[in-house]
């Protein structure tokens, strides 16, 4: 099964947090060749594209996924050979030493290795205490100009066995999927009204999604969508579909938006035999919806089953492509494709279930109040 092109294409680029230009400058250029998909930044940085043709009297949708993936950021050459390099992201400090990196650094690609970890920080989890490294030290094969991206040095994205194997799925695959909605929605001239916000900086704490938030660049009253890929769980298999994200480590989602996603989910899934999701409390780590919430907006999630978290291959304890379901992925922009064009739109209450509980109470209400328990007489006041 071969990569779509649209997801081959971005994940080939270097990224990391706060030097995403490679990914944005794609978006942009994607963004311009659709009809009606307009493509803006917000002060922050944030791409937020939009897609309106002749749009029915629906709410609109907005989604949203972050283009960073954990990297590192070239800072000084202390000699020819040795660079001092930031490392912005949540890998572990054991995965650092004699790892292979490459750096893009004026239009060409440098390699690299990594020698020592110059500072970390500790992180608490439960019993466990995790070093992050924040710096270290490389030697590279030729200089690396400043604020040049460095990732780790693995192959080009690739299928094998229906996964996608790749250095940086979290969340580069999330932003195919999204490009992948505007291409859909403009080859189809769809009558639809929706945003897709490309945030920056979320390795370090969703920073570009705060920003969104604050400045408000998308609206906070319509349903958004963020999109991620989160660790595989025992109950949340790769490959078992797209995963409708209840809430994550720090919080659960807003209940209308997430209802208004399963519901359309399931009517795909009894129009397609094929259509598979998932429902779950992905609770490995946290994600944007959780900073969304937090400003305010009505937020739930999608995302996929990710192997290798943020590179880090815990069976072999090395460094390795990250990788996710192909038919996942694909499922999850047809569910994108669904939610939009849905023809009745988003509705802060589930009338269908409501239309439930409402024969349910009918049925039994005649026991309800032939059975009330009698009132007991009122105390005098004294």
């Amino acid at each position: 099964m071969p990569l779509p092109k649209i997801l081959s294409d971005l994940l080939a680029l270097p990224t990391a947090t706060f030097v995403e230009s490679a990914v944005m400058d794609h978006i942009r250029r994607f963004c311009r060749q659709l009809p009606a998909v307009s493509v803006r930044a917000d002060r922050y940085g944030n791409l937020l594209a939009r897609y309106r043709h002749r749009p029915r009297a629906v709410t609109p949708l907005i989604f949203s996924a972050h283009m960073d993936h954990p990297g590192f950021i070239a800072q000084q050459m202390l000699d020819k050979r040795t660079l001092r390099a930031a490392f912005r992201g949540g890998v572990l400090a054991e995965y650092f030493p004699g790892t292979k990196v490459r750096f893009w650094s004026h239009g060409q690609r440098v390699g690299g290795r990594v020698l020592e970890v110059t500072r970390s920080r500790s992180i608490e989890r439960g019993p466990v205490t995790w070093q992050i490294p924040e710096e270290a030290t490389l030697r590279v094969s030729s200089p690396v100009k400043p604020n040049a991206c460095g990732m780790w040095d693995l192959p080009e994205p690739t299928e094998r066995g229906g996964k996608v194997y790749a250095r940086d799925c979290d969340d580069i695959a999330g932003c195919a999927a999204m490009l992948a909605l505007l291409q859909r929605l403009a080859r189809k001239h769809a009558r639809a009204d929706v945003y897709c916000l490309f945030t920056r900086a979320e390795e370090v704490g969703f920073i570009g999604a705060i920003g969104a938030a604050r400045a408000r660049t998308v609206p906070s009253n319509v349903p958004l969508i963020a999109i991620e890929t989160s660790s595989e769980l025992p109950n949340a298999r790769i490959g078992d579909g797209p995963i409708l994200r209840v809430g994550d480590r720090m919080s659960v989602f807003v209940p209308g938006p997430t209802a208004f996603c399963g519901r359309i989910a399931q009517k795909l899934a009894r129009r397609r035999r094929k259509f598979q999701f998932q429902r779950k409390l992905m609770d490995g780590g946290s994600c944007e919806s959780t900073a969304y919430v937090a400003y305010g907006y009505l937020a739930t999630g999608i995302c996929l089953a990710l192997g290798n978290y943020h590179n880090m291959d815990k069976a072999r304890q090395k460094i390795a492509p990250e990788y996710i379901s192909l038919a996942d992925w694909k499922l999850m922009v047809d569910w994108f494709e669904a939610l939009v064009l849905d023809e009745t739109g988003y509705q802060a209450t589930d009338s269908a279930v409501r239309a439930e509980f409402e024969k349910s109470f009918a049925k039994w209400l005649p026991l309800l109040e032939e059975q009330k328990p009698p009132r007991k007489p009122a105390r005098r006041a004294r």
